[in-house]
């Protein structure tokens, strides 16, 4: 079956990559793309950039901010309907095109292309402390945009139960898990036993999501360092005790991050249990599968439904089982269960992802068997 990609976003395509930055990759294996970045500040115009073969992306300038646009009437119209009509003649109109819009805002997209998917990876009314005002207009694009989609797809069980009351074509599509590539090719391994715990936590770290209480109790048992990577947001740091434990690692990706990844003992994905986003799931849990390391993290509403293998992912339902689970999966560790981990997280890729969105295209378009209604 012939397609093409038009990827709606308003992320940045020079950012740390989304799941709207991975799925797009993973498609352009084998299919056209085009990925239409979050605007710039500037007079109306796009930019075209060729990143590979199959893959292009359309940087579009807006005197208009993008995070001010997308969650405010009128501007956010403007927006699209400058944009939307620019793309279309860029891209013109096809059988085989279909649109996946990331944009939770962009509900005039379905007004200009007819097979829209809506692909949400977050619960964006309840992600940010916003006015009702806005919360309200959000959940009314979003609604609208769902309502009019060929498929509308969700990261998390929870958006999905909430999307199908919308759409009837409503379905989960997990995160996936990075491909290393090359560096996939270093030898993954038991860290040799020296008396600490070597414990790693990933991602946009800050005391709002992260639960200092739970690191404190992993600190207190006091053979635990934790190395935290990626970009630190506010002052958690001199909220944890024996700070000389805690090692800033700073953002790293690729090969830097596989190796770093590779000398830590447990990777942690710790939450509040009650957290307000509700579509809320780890996705640093993949990353950490992908290096073989066992993943111990807050047992969430949209992980429960989740199962996995003996020794690859521990779910806590509190920070003394979390603290548990540390302690197990460091002392059960093996180079079996090593590359169990590797295995499952090559089962739940990016590309298997892919691959499960064109199986539930495929399935969304067939024709009516008439026979079999009568």
């Amino acid at each position: 079956m012939k397609m093409e990609f038009l990827f709606i976003t308003i992320d940045v395509w020079d950012s740390p990559p989304r799941a709207r930055h991975q799925l797009a990759h993973a498609l352009s294996r084998n299919f056209k793309v085009t990925f239409v970045s979050g605007n710039d500040f500037g007079s109306p115009s796009i930019k075209r950039t060729k990143v590979s073969q199959n893959l292009e992306v359309f940087i579009p300038s807006f005197p208009i901010s993008r995070r001010f646009r997308y969650r405010t009437p009128i501007l956010n119209e403007s927006y699209q309907i400058w944009l939307l009509r620019k793309v279309k003649d860029l891209i013109g109109m096809r059988d085989d095109l279909y649109v996946i819009c990331t944009d939770f805002g962009g509900y005039l997209t379905p007004r200009y292309f007819d097979r829209v998917l809506y692909f949400a990876s977050d619960d964006f009314v309840n992600n940010i402390d916003a006015p009702e005002v806005v919360k309200a207009y959000t959940r009314y694009t979003q609604n609208k945009l769902v309502v009019n989609s060929f498929l509308a797809l969700a990261t998390a069980k929870t958006l999905v139960e909430g999307f199908r009351l919308l759409n009837a074509n409503s379905f989960e599509l997990p995160l996936g898990a990075p491909e290393f590539g090359s560096s996939s090719e270093i030898l993954i391994h038991v860290r040799k036993r020296d008396g600490r715990i070597k414990v790693v936590l990933l991602g946009y770290i800050d005391k709002v999501k992260t639960p200092v209480p739970l690191l404190n109790k992993i600190l207190e048992l006091g053979n635990t360092e934790i190395y935290l990577i990626g970009p630190i947001k506010d002052d958690i740091v001199d909220r944890l005790i024996d700070r000389d434990r805690v090692i800033s690692l700073g953002v790293q990706s690729g090969e830097v991050l596989y190796r770093t990844l590779n000398d830590m003992d447990v990777a942690i994905a710790p939450y509040y249990m009650e957290d307000t986003n509700t579509g809320r799931t780890p996705n640093k849990m993949w990353q950490y599968l992908a290096a073989g390391k066992p993943a111990v993290i807050t047992n969430l509403p949209n992980v429960r439904h989740w199962e996995f293998p003996e020794h690859t992912v521990y779910k806590a339902n509190s920070d003394e089982e979390f603290v548990q689970y540390i302690k197990d999966a460091y002392e059960n560790d093996s180079d079996i269960h090593i590359q169990k981990r590797v295995e499952l997280a090559r089962e739940n890729s990016w590309g298997k992802r892919a691959d499960h969105l064109i199986s539930l295209i495929q399935t969304r378009s067939k024709p009516l068997n008439l026979n079999k209604l009568l």
